[in-house]
């Protein structure tokens, strides 16, 4: 059966992101634990370096588009695939902190481009109509690589009390494996796509959402194209970003973005070891993170169709209030920056791994409406300046992450959840009422 150019260039973007989050989810729960048990580097190491991922990202906000425009989209994907593997290579022969820095730079350079090229890639190959349906399922395939990650580490680390050298060595290879695995694949299959074409539109009043669903109510306003030939200069482009509020509200929800993906990554991973001996735990959370995740790709277009948008970031705030309330509740409020004892830790609840259960889920749940909306906005409001955009993007997120990172040396993790509420009711006010007409 054929198959378009556009559909073969999304199915290789999900099938290529959601393997490099197959690595990377187990990479990063793991590695402020491993640091501690199998290593004599100290714990706060591991937030150090993923503030130096963070530089690294920042710095792919800015040079991925000449590099995009230079080398093409092949030699591109090539290079910022194999980019990511380099912290998991210095994860396995670790010499000293300063190689899992330089290590951590790389990949921040890599994985940071890749969140960049992907949803660039997504957008580009959708018209406006079916945009967020793409979206959904795109995301449905990077939520589902986690999830196997999880899944495979969750076994792995089955019995396991104490994370060994052999363990970090067996975790980290395997992810670099896959790595080597995808770069190639991205580079020969994947294509420039010339052209999507599309009605008019304009984007105030979508209403509900879904396949075939938001196309009334519409004023012509201009033809979509997603030639990358005609993808403007950045000066010409910046300036008339600049004069629409809806650019500088897509900032907004960064700030959220940053502190989720910091608790995820860094402080829930910590903390567990401070209520349970179970470091199978860890990994379990990523992967029910994974499964929130999977179940809303799948089910939050369907929610907005029956309601509409507004409606489901409304439920999303609701859900990652829980999901906060809770950490407050069962983490030790030091749990974020050493492993405490168990019998001794204090916190507000008796702590069960059924709460780390219900708050990932949660998350997992509420992040992917969020992430399914917040990108598919934002490719309309960039117009036919994606991959420009997207950078734009990119630098947002990776500067409240380099917040996020530093906070839990700063502040208790306590402190941590209520400032994430903050961050939760910003989004939460930044898509229904200052993007509102792009919902």
């Amino acid at each position: 059966m054929f198959i378009s150019e556009h559909t073969r260039n999304i199915v290789i973007a999900s099938f290529c992101m959601s393997l490099c989050t197959m690595a990377n989810a187990p990479a990063t729960s793991l590695q402020n634990v491993a640091l501690a048990e199998s290593t004599d580097i100290d714990l706060t190491v591991g937030y150090y370096a993923e503030v130096v991922f963070s530089v690294g990202a920042l710095l792919a906000g800015l040079i991925f588009h000449p590099i995009y425009r230079t080398i093409g989209i092949k030699l591109t994907a090539l290079l910022v695939t194999f980019l990511q593997g380099a912290s998991y290579v210095a994860m396995i022969w670790i010499v000293n902190k300063w190689v899992i820095y330089v290590g951590y730079f790389l990949t921040g350079i890599g994985l940071g481009s890749l969140w960049i090229l992907w949803p660039m890639v997504v957008v580009n190959n959708s018209s406006l109509s079916n945009s967020q349906r793409n979206m959904g399922w795109w995301f449905l395939a990077v939520s589902s690589g986690p999830f196997f990650g999880g899944l495979l580490n969750y076994f792995y680390l089955l019995k396991v009390t104490e994370i060994s050298t052999a363990n970090r060595k067996m975790v980290y290879g395997i992810c670099t494996g896959i790595i080597c695995l995808v770069a190639p694949v991205a580079a020969i299959f994947l294509t420039d796509a010339k052209k999507v074409k599309e009605e008019k539109i304009v984007l105030q009043d979508l209403g509900r959402v879904g396949e075939g669903v938001g196309m009334k109510n519409y004023e012509p306003l201009e033809e979509l194209e997603t030639d990358v030939d005609q993808t403007p200069s950045a000066r010409a482009w910046f300036k008339k970003m600049a004069k629409k509020r809806s650019f500088w509200m897509l900032f907004l929800p960064l700030l959220y973005w940053g502190f989720i993906w910091g608790y995820l990554a860094k402080i829930i991973p910590t903390a567990i070891p401070s209520i349970v001996n179970e470091r199978n735990l860890i990994p379990l959370s990523t992967l029910l993170v994974a499964m929130g995740f999977v179940a809303g790709s799948i089910s939050w277009n369907h929610v907005a169709r029956l309601t509409n948008n507004t409606f489901c970031v409304i439920l999303i705030t609701l859900m990652h209030v829980a999901a906060m309330t809770l950490s407050i509740l069962i983490f030790p409020k030091d749990a974020a920056t050493e492993i405490l004892d168990v019998e001794t830790a204090v916190t507000y609840i008796e702590p069960h791994k059924a709460y780390v259960i219900v708050i990932s889920v949660l998350i997992g749940l509420a992040d992917s409406c969020v992430s399914i909306l917040y990108y598919t906005v934002a490719g309309k409001v960039y117009e036919n300046g994606t991959s420009l955009g997207f950078s734009v993007n990119a630098i947002g997120f990776y500067v409240f992450y380099v917040i996020s990172m530093f906070l839990p040396t700063l502040f208790d993790l306590h402190t941590y959840c209520y400032l994430m509420l903050g961050a939760v009711l910003v989004m939460c006010l930044a898509l229904t009422v200052g993007l509102r007409k792009y919902l």
